[in-house]
């Protein structure tokens, strides 16, 4: 095993703790997460299986007729899945778990996994951000705690934010990641998030009893106080603050393009691992609509600027084109 003060071994004449060492720790760090993610990603790509859909459903059917004036079905079906996964119906995931931890070779995996048995409601406010994580204290407990970001994007300090929420695996206490996808609401919606725990603080409840009962009081709260779904998804609000930052780096005005890039994304929800893929294929769209104010760019120096391959930002020019060509 090489010291931390041994010549490094990739030739560079430096000593192990000066080279390569910190690069060994980033990769060891990327693989644990990207391994966290495929156990995240893989429990929603096969649940719910069809023999509990029934069950889904009627918890869709429920919450429907109190949402639906307000917001849109996909997010009331989203809302509702976490729901029905993480309150209504938890043997679902603990099995997955527990079928998952079989299957685990590396002991800090399986360390992580036996704490994950219980995802936990989290509704707060954004008070501090840092580089791997934002900070958030919960509207029912006042507790600080640290949430991992999902994304390099600003998160302004005083949104509220909602959650699943499990531990990180970073073995430091109170630092959590997003089972579910982080919402985030404009500080306009604060006092729907305080009338909800001052309702708290007048139930007879633990404050997992009561979320679990009041979830959907939770959201027609916030229906009832105007919200409509507004707030993009983080991943959603990435790619336009890629193409956004592109257009001031250029210099372009392109009003028009950010219009059509918002709608399609929430019309569309298109999937793609890279937020930088869709807003490299939206310059592209642009370009081609001359909507860049006259300004032009071969498809490899757009490929370049947002790191994609131009593969990948042609399938997403191909799909804004056929998205807008319905609309016309």
């Amino acid at each position: 095993m090489i010291g931390r003060n041994d010549p490094c071994l990739c030739g560079s004449g430096k000593k192990y703790k000066k080279c390569c060492e910190g690069k060994q720790q980033i990769t060891t760090e990327k693989v644990f997460l990207d391994e966290i993610e495929h156990v995240l990603q893989t429990f929603y790509n096969v649940y719910p299986e069809k023999k509990d859909i029934k069950d889904y459903i009627n918890i869709v059917s429920d919450w429907s007729p109190k949402l639906e004036s307000h917001l849109q079905r996909e997010l009331i079906e989203a809302v509702a899945l976490d729901d029905f996964f993480f309150h209504k119906r938890l043997d679902i995931w603990t099995n997955y778990i527990k079928r998952t931890i079989k299957k685990m070779i590396r002991p800090k995996m399986v360390e992580l996994l036996n704490s994950w048995n219980q995802p936990f409601l989290f509704i707060g406010e954004v008070v501090a951000i840092e580089e791997k994580y934002f900070k958030a204290v919960h509207a029912l407990t006042k507790e600080e705690l640290f949430i991992r970001r999902e994304s390099n994007r600003v998160i302004p300090e005083g949104m509220q934010v909602f959650s699943f929420l499990l531990p990180d695996g970073s073995e430091v206490d109170n630092q959590f990641l997003a089972v579910s996808t982080l919402i985030f609401f404009p500080e306009n919606y604060k006092q729907a998030f305080s009338n909800f725990a001052a309702q708290f603080d007048e139930a007879n409840e633990s404050v997992e009893q009561y979320l679990q009962n009041n979830h959907l009081d939770f959201w027609v709260g916030l229906v009832d106080s105007g919200y409509s779904g507004e707030e993009y998804s983080s991943f959603e609000i990435e790619v336009v603050d890629l193409a956004k930052q592109f257009l001031e780096e250029k210099e372009i005005d392109a009003p028009l393009l950010l219009v059509s890039l918002e709608d399609y994304l929430v019309e569309k929800k298109p999937k793609a691992r890279k937020p930088a893929a869709i807003a490299a294929g939206a310059i592209r769209f642009a370009q081609e609509r001359n909507l860049l104010s006259g300004a032009s760019f071969t498809i490899k120096e757009i490929a370049e600027n947002f790191g994609v391959s131009s593969s990948s930002l042609n399938k997403y020019y191909q799909e804004l084109l056929e998205y807008n060509a319905v609309l016309v």
